[in-house]
């Protein structure tokens, strides 16, 4: 349920790249999910696992990878 609704937010939130991907920077979408869980960096990396997404390096820290962008690999999800 916690991988949905990240998906669902990056999808509400996020911008269209040149290649029609939804595209969100980490920075932004931090600021907006940690209100609802402090457990956004594990749902990410979950949700990198399950392919529903895509960023940069291993682990995201606050403030330092601000403007890692993140992709939405799974465009439609059945909810």
């Amino acid at each position: 349920m916690e991988m949905e609704e990240m998906v669902w937010i990056i999808r509400d939130m996020g911008s269209k790249d040149k290649e029609g991907r939804t595209v969100i920077s980490f920075g932004r979408l931090f600021d907006r999910y940690v209100k609802i869980s402090d457990k956004v960096v594990g749902i990410l990396l979950r949700c990198r696992k399950h392919k529903m997404l895509d960023f940069e390096g291993e682990m995201l820290w606050k403030g330092q990878d601000d403007d890692v962008i993140i992709t939405l690999v799974l465009q439609e999800l059945a909810f």
